[in-house]
């Protein structure tokens, strides 16, 4: 008599470790960070120039920076925005401004005040950075002050991709303004990759319009 042949087990569908998730995610992210950033810095300056300065006018003209006491402002490094004007208004109206000063130390990151642009040094990552001296800002979810989140590339929902550090993520778990990310439409994706600690803007500024996404 034929022996019974037992049936094969089929393969379980386990799920996948976190570790292997953040690495999908990081993967999708880099292959990203790999296509956007020559593509910025490959645009021409005019264009660039332009687009830069329709932003920043857009910027001034929101009813958020018009009261806002306090604003996180970035310096502009690997073809970001270049947000300089809106830094030499705020100033002018009497605004309090506020730049990043990377900790790699603990992967944090603290805002400073600045007086004058001539204060930023060069710093963490090669970025100019406030001096280590200079009054620090402290953040609270009460306070109805204004960032500006830098990034390579935005989605239509407010995420966006940036350099994979994530000292903006963390950093505004604790900031309770209104958040602003300034983007040329070209790189204003309809969605992106996104993980559980990412963290959405509230408005998105290209040279063409204003999205409230939040």
């Amino acid at each position: 008599m034929a022996s019974r042949q037992k049936p094969q087990a089929k393969a379980s569908k386990r799920s996948p470790k976190p570790g292997e998730v953040m690495t999908g995610l990081k993967f999708e992210k880099d292959k990203i960070r790999e296509e956007i950033l020559p593509l910025r810095l490959a645009i021409p300056k005019e264009e660039k120039e332009a687009a830069d300065a329709a932003m920043v006018e857009r910027f001034l003209k929101l009813v958020t920076f018009r009261f806002a006491e306090t604003v996180l402002f970035y310096a502009p490094v690997r073809g970001e925005p270049d947000v300089t004007a809106a830094v030499e208004e705020a100033l002018k109206r009497g605004k309090k401004v506020a730049f990043p000063a990377c900790i790699p130390e603990t992967s944090s990151m603290v805002f400073r005040f600045v007086e004058s642009l001539s204060e930023l040094k060069t710093g963490t990552y090669g970025i100019p950075e406030p001096p280590p001296e200079a009054p620090l800002y402290l953040p609270s979810p009460k306070k109805h002050d204004l960032c500006i989140v830098p990034a390579l590339c935005f989605d239509k929902a407010g995420y966006r991709v940036g350099y994979g550090k994530g000292y903006y993520d963390r950093f505004l778990t604790e900031f309770g303004g209104t958040t602003v990310g300034f983007t040329m439409e070209r790189f204003l994706r309809e969605r992106l990759p996104r993980g559980k600690y990412d963290r959405s803007v509230d408005l998105i500024l290209t040279e063409k319009g204003v999205r409230s996404v939040g």
